[in-house]
């Protein structure tokens, strides 16, 4: 297990004293999604021979130059609960983690709510999906980190359920696996919670879901068919509230790898660069996808 170092320490720090105060009280998603922008890349570091190349989609692509053009593609999709983030908030994450799996990958972009609320985002990543699979580049593995890690399950589900190229693994990142539920027993059974206030959730159902049932399993993987799914390693922290999700989704479906980490915030691999942690768990991540494509 890591050591966790100065910056370690610093990053969860400021999750649980500067960031969790952000999400509680600042309730405009564009205001938010404006701060995301400017502060997560100044948390993270680049790989400077990767720089990433935008597409007239807006997505973003990384090429380790030690793995070359030809390299098996990793798709990827942010988090930020469907309302903040882009590719490149997740740029960093994007670019240790293609090196680690020694994968070439490409961030994509998908409409965010409340402009744009539940199908949207799914549909955005599904269209990714079969897009990449057309142009002759499928992707070997797909990953994702929260609302992303839920996206990435709907495209697998896709994959599978459509008879097209499936994946041949799966990444989750502290995955997003049911949206309902009862948010105060959720948060009870998360002391260790650093990042993610209760307000977040609800402002979530607001905005992504309105007037939509959370159940639906259209909506959270977790209240469908999980089964016939690729390999897959779930990453989280031990104490937040969406290790629940992780749990749940190693007796959901076939093939998993549920991997918890002590004392650390939800998603601190978005510190990749710049934290020991965040390139530690990138690089076990990136050697369950080596092995999975074997």
């Amino acid at each position: 297990m890591t050591t966790y170092t100065f910056a370690d320490r610093f990053f969860r720090w400021q999750a649980r004293y500067v960031e969790r105060p952000t999400l509680h009280f600042v309730s405009p998603q564009p205001l938010l999604r404006r701060i995301f922008a400017v502060t997560a890349p100044l948390g993270a570091a680049i790989p400077r021979d990767m720089a990433p190349i935008e597409d007239a989609n807006g997505a973003l692509w990384f090429t380790p130059p030690e793995v070359g053009p030809d390299a098996p593609l990793l798709m990827y999709i942010h988090g930020g609960g469907f309302t903040i983030g882009g590719p490149r908030t997740h740029a960093a994450l994007v670019a240790h983690l293609a090196r680690a799996a020694g994968m070439r990958a490409v961030a994509i972009r998908y409409r965010l709510a409340p402009e744009y609320p539940f199908p949207a985002a799914r549909d955005d990543a599904v269209d990714a999906y079969d897009r990449l699979i057309a142009a002759g580049t499928p992707p070997a593995a797909v990953c994702g980190d929260s609302a992303g890690g839920c996206l990435a399950l709907q495209v697998a589900q896709h994959a599978r359920d459509s008879g097209i190229v499936q994946p041949k693994a799966l990444g989750l990142i502290a995955p997003i696996g049911d949206i309902s539920g009862d948010i105060p027993s959720r948060f009870a059974g998360a002391p260790d919670e650093i990042l993610i206030p209760p307000a977040w959730p609800r402002r979530l159902l607001t905005n992504y879901l309105p007037d939509i049932d959370p159940a639906d399993p259209a909506v959270s993987p977790l209240r469908g068919d999980l089964s016939n799914l690729p390999p897959t390693m779930v990453q989280a922290a031990t104490g937040e509230t969406l290790a629940q999700d992780a749990q749940r989704l190693a007796n959901a479906m076939d093939d998993v790898i549920v991997d918890l980490w002590p004392e650390l915030a939800h998603v601190w691999h978005l510190h990749a660069g710049r934290s020991r942690a965040a390139d530690d768990a990138l690089k076990r991540l990136g050697a369950f996808l080596r092995d999975a494509l074997r």
